[in-house]
């Protein structure tokens, strides 16, 4: 199963989507902005039908994992690069065998 450019496109916005609600919510644990949570339930809803939208044109199986794994990846990027915490080579290697697997999926 060949996915397109356009379901491409629509995975990362939905995967992008729940990657700044993430980072929005951790910003709410963190400081009790409540400005950050006002965002994240405006956000999520978008979020969950761009993923419905992408199951739509795929099955469940490959859209968790397509949308799952880059959510993973894309946590993990914004907690080293915005809160600043500590990620491991081990861990990095493990986020970049996700990625890999992702590349496979589009693949198989």
């Amino acid at each position: 199963m060949k996915i397109g450019i356009f379901i491409w496109s629509v995975v990362l916005v939905c995967a992008g989507l729940f990657i700044l609600c993430d980072g929005l919510s951790a910003h709410w644990g963190k400081t009790g902005s409540g400005r950050s949570m006002t965002y994240v339930m405006l956000l999520a809803p978008l979020s969950y039908w761009a993923f419905a939208f992408v199951n739509t044109r795929l099955n469940l199986a490959v859209t968790g994992a397509l949308v799952n794994t880059i959510v993973v990846a894309g946590a993990v990027l914004v907690g080293a690069v915005f809160f600043k915490e500590e990620v491991s080579l081990l861990q990095y290697v493990g986020i970049a065998l996700a990625l890999i697997s992702v590349t496979l999926l589009n693949f198989a």
